[in-house]
């Protein structure tokens, strides 16, 4: 059998993506948090396994994996998906193409927004940073239109079947959901609760949360 661990920060979406990833491949694994408070992924200790100071980084037997996107492919290459589910990067070259293509639009056009709106949030600053807030909201809701508008003809984001795409969109808008849950978020238009604006994205999510070991990978901190 072999011996998994998985170094991470609590409410990290990409740790959230490995540890979803971990979840839908049915692995059990011995978690590692790092209190990025106290900056223990700069600590020495673990300097000595990621160098670059980055989580996740998952360690399987003798096999060392750095960086959301190299964890996702190691563990769908490593691991069948249980009942028969497709892999996560999926099974035909058509397949593999739309993944990916909904994995750089959110990299590309939600990640850094989202950033740039929940740190001024998280830290009480949204006053001070609230034309940058505005602007990345503008563009945010836009992304979410086109993301609600592809919903509508599939239920997940790249297909019928759940794939590594969700598994990166979603805990990137559950940090856009928890900032916008601050009492000074309401100056902004952030279009939360989801139900209110995006009915499918809403739908989406649910079925996300419905995911086996789903609670196994939801942030610790946020519980």
């Amino acid at each position: 059998m072999s011996t998994r661990q998985l170094y991470f920060i609590s409410g990290s979406p990409p740790c959230w993506s490995a540890m979803l990833a971990l979840a839908v491949k049915g692995l059990s694994y011995e978690p590692k948090r790092l209190d990025n408070a106290k900056r223990e992924q700069k600590a020495p200790e673990f300097l000595a396994i990621n160098p670059r100071g980055h989580v996740p980084v998952l360690i399987e037997d003798d096999t060392t994996v750095c960086e959301t996107f190299a964890v996702l492919a190691f563990l769908d290459a490593a691991h069948d998906t249980p009942n028969g589910a497709p892999p996560l990067f999926g099974e035909t070259p058509e397949q593999t193409a739309r993944i990916w293509q909904s994995i750089s639009e959110s990299e590309s056009s939600l990640r850094d927004q989202i950033g740039d709106i929940s740190r001024p949030l998280f830290r009480g600053k949204g006053a001070e940073f609230a034309d940058q807030i505005t602007s990345n909201a503008e563009k945010v809701l836009a992304e979410l239109s086109l993301l609600e508008a592809r919903l509508e003809s599939d239920p997940f984001l790249a297909g019928d079947a759940l794939s590594a795409a969700d598994l990166i969109a979603y805990p990137l808008l559950m940090q856009l959901g928890r900032a916008a849950d601050r009492e000074e978020a309401k100056a902004f238009d952030l279009a939360y609760p989801l139900p209110d604006h995006f009915t499918r994205i809403s739908q989406w999510t649910d079925r996300i949360a419905a995911l086996p070991g789903y609670d196994t990978a939801y942030p610790p901190h946020w519980k």
